[in-house]
């Protein structure tokens, strides 16, 4: 992947993690810091597990597909059964509010909807300026 390629990657990562902060920071005043904490373990999980994607999705399509196909899946799947024990265990604790990991949960699906609508956006802007 190039450059240009993994833009769009980059911009999901950098605003996921920043929208994340305003979160916890937002949630710290507004609500109390049971939320906050939520929202930082939703969060993080979902920032952490997209990232690590992010880095075995690239070397997979730089490397030989055939060979190193079975390993991202292997991966893919451990991490996706790590991630559900540790979501498990948060809430099986009561420890963390739902609704705050739950929308802490979903930076990443908000970030890479802003991406896409942006993208969007401006190539709709391009076409028509041509």
């Amino acid at each position: 992947m190039g450059i240009d390629e993994q833009k769009p990657l980059r911009m999901v990562l950098i605003l996921s993690w920043a929208l994340l902060g305003i979160m916890i920071a937002l949630s710290w005043f507004v609500f109390d810091g049971r939320i906050a904490c939520s929202l930082l373990v939703g969060g993080v999980l979902a920032n952490l597990s997209f990232w690590l994607m992010k880095r075995d999705l690239t070397r997979l399509l730089q490397g030989e597909l055939a060979a190193v196909k079975s390993r991202f899946f292997i991966k893919y799947y451990a991490r996706l059964a790590v991630i559900t024990v540790i979501l498990f265990l948060v809430i099986r604790s009561g420890a963390v509010h739902l609704i705050g990991l739950l929308v802490g949960l979903s930076t990443v699906f908000i970030s890479i909807a802003a991406v896409a609508i942006d993208s969007a956006r401006k190539e709709l802007n391009i076409k028509e300026a041509s």
